[in-house]
């Protein structure tokens, strides 16, 4: 049974947290986000008065949700994922140790292989039903399901068994101990099990979150009113929130400009760089540092199942040029898929490749690659992709490759991902590579050791991706995390470029705006001023 002596308090993880930084050699260089801010505490700016309540706040985004999607962490469902619902923890972004949110307090067994959570009374779903363990217990199964895409899924299978105590008490017994236990709990979206089916049609979505669906029209966007039961005192301000959908960046600028939009959620930095000399105006940085941009390969298409052309890529793709051109410098350029708060991040092996044509041609003609025909797909609803492929093409040109990019509808390129059909090179992004790195490596669809986009199998990659997860003591984990590092830098069937974040271009009206550590936006205390 769980010990009370053991009792896990935030100022207690994140003492361990940083001694794990400190034990794997983390950098602390920050990104470099010339002309934009970055504030891991943005939620307490102010002006200097009391936030106003009120209003409705106007968002703009280039994509809609999907909510037949909403537990595989797609970027369109960022916008409604923590204003609709909650969690049950959500990490301190300075100290990355986890704060109580519909769990108020945890207690661990010494030995890892439970934990119980005392979970908070009085809160009810929009419908006006109670939230007890039952739902904490179905949100979990639901993940367990093979017809459920989440990328924390070898998490909730690792749960063997649920306890009940009572109403809101409830013991998670894992079949071993796991270090990325609180990733899941950051995540795991707490939906009402009544309407689960008509959730995932978008036809009724009900959570416990601050603000409630009031209308959803598919392609065209979604309006929330606020939840006036909501559990947490003194929120939210907003009456409401309107999300549009508006395909081009520049008129998601165009809106923002007139006055008509307040917030651009992910607008290309391009474009987003065009206000940043404007005082009504401010490009806000998340502090996850979670928007990692790659080029990967099928590794059972030729010439690409040859590790050494893997390698002549990543020498050959200008990463400098792809940060500065297409990312507007927000960002650091890099080798590996984790930000620099991770406890797998090394700074000397993040510099391992750089652009060196010379060393990119030696490596395909060992290969006996030259003129091999090899395509570049990305997906052409991404404007930052497609410009980020147009570099890649034409830096395989150079290296004597007959590289032709070949764009995708993000549904095909979403489906072929995922089955790992995509026929080449590949462009995209990822996250998860700001918090445990056991989460990337065992669920992160380009990186899990499981079964990846690329077809990489590697037992090797499997038994450290293994021991990353299931360590329990610092140099375990530390040695696990070096092993991965020179495996992922050796095999580039990733090739990571840019470790970047995403954005938040708003009106300066826009005061107290949030997220969580996977760039949820909060908007618990967001304000119009």
């Amino acid at each position: 049974m769980p010990s009370s002596s053991n009792l896990r308090t935030p100022e207690r993880l994140a003492m361990s947290r940083r001694r794990l930084l400190a034990a794997i050699g983390a950098g602390g260089a920050l990104l470099a986000v010339p002309a934009c801010r970055s504030a891991a505490d943005e939620g307490a700016t102010t002006t200097g008065t009391a936030a106003a309540k009120g209003g409705t706040l106007k968002i703009a985004q280039t994509a809609d949700i999907a909510p037949a999607t909403l537990f595989g962490q797609n970027n369109p469902n960022f916008t409604i994922a923590r204003t609709v619902f909650n969690t049950l923890t959500e990490y301190d972004h300075k100290t990355l140790g986890p704060k109580p949110s519909l769990a108020e307090s945890w207690t661990e067994a010494k030995d890892g292989r439970s934990i119980t959570l005392k979970l908070r009374e009085g809160v009810t779903f929009h419908s006006g039903r109670a939230f007890t363990s039952a739902d904490v217990a179905f949100a979990i199964e639901n993940l367990k399901k093979d017809t459920t895409a989440s990328q924390l899924k070898h998490v909730a299978l690792a749960i063997e068994k649920i306890d009940e105590t009572d109403a809101h008490t409830i013991t998670l017994h894992l079949a071993h101990p796991v270090s990325n236990l609180f990733d899941l709990f950051e995540i795991l979206l707490i939906v009402d099990k009544e309407s689960i089916d008509e959730l995932l049609k978008g036809t009724k979505i009900i959570g416990t979150g601050p603000f409630e669906v009031a209308d959803y029209t598919p392609g065209t966007g979604f309006e929330l009113k606020r939840n006036d039961a909501y559990w947490k005192k003194g929120a939210p301000l907003l009456d409401a929130i309107e999300v549009s959908v508006v395909s081009q960046s520049a008129s998601m600028v165009s809106g923002l400009r007139s006055g008509g939009t307040h917030l651009l959620v992910d607008v290309a930095p391009l474009d987003a760089a065009s206000v940043k000399n404007d005082t009504r105006f401010e490009v806000t940085v998340s502090d996850a540092h979670d928007s990692g941009f790659y080029v990967a390969s099928n590794v059972k298409v030729k010439p690409l199942d040859d590790k050494r052309v893997r390698q002549a890529v990543a020498w050959a793709v200008d990463r400098e040029r792809i940060l500065s051109q297409v990312l507007g410098s927000i960002g650091t350029v890099t080798s590996l898929p984790w930000a620099t708060s991770s406890p797998a991040y090394d700074r000397t092996k993040a510099a391992h490749y750089s652009r060196d044509l010379k060393k990119a041609k030696a490596l395909i003609e060992a290969a006996g690659a030259q003129g091999e025909s090899v395509k570049v797909v990305y997906n052409a609803g991404l404007a930052t992709n497609a410009k980020i492929a147009e570099i890649v093409q034409y830096d395989l040109t150079e290296l004597g490759l007959d590289a032709k990019a070949e764009p995708l509808q993000a549904a095909d390129f979403l489906a072929q991902l995922q089955a790992g059909e995509l026929p080449g090179l590949f462009i995209n992004g990822h996250g998860f590579g700001q918090l445990h790195p056991a989460t990337l490596v065992k669920g992160a669809f380009p990186f899990n050791a499981d079964k990846n986009a690329s077809n990489f199998d590697s037992d090797a990659y499997r038994t450290l991706a293994d021991q990353l997860w299931k360590a329990t003591e610092e140099a375990e984990a530390k040695q696990a995390a070096d092993a991965l590092n020179d495996l992922l830098l050796e095999e580039q069937f990733v090739s990571d470029l840019v470790a970047s974040s995403h954005t938040y271009t708003r009106s300066k009206k826009v005061q107290g705006l949030n997220w969580t550590m996977y760039d949820y936006l909060d908007l618990d205390q967001t304000s119009i001023g």
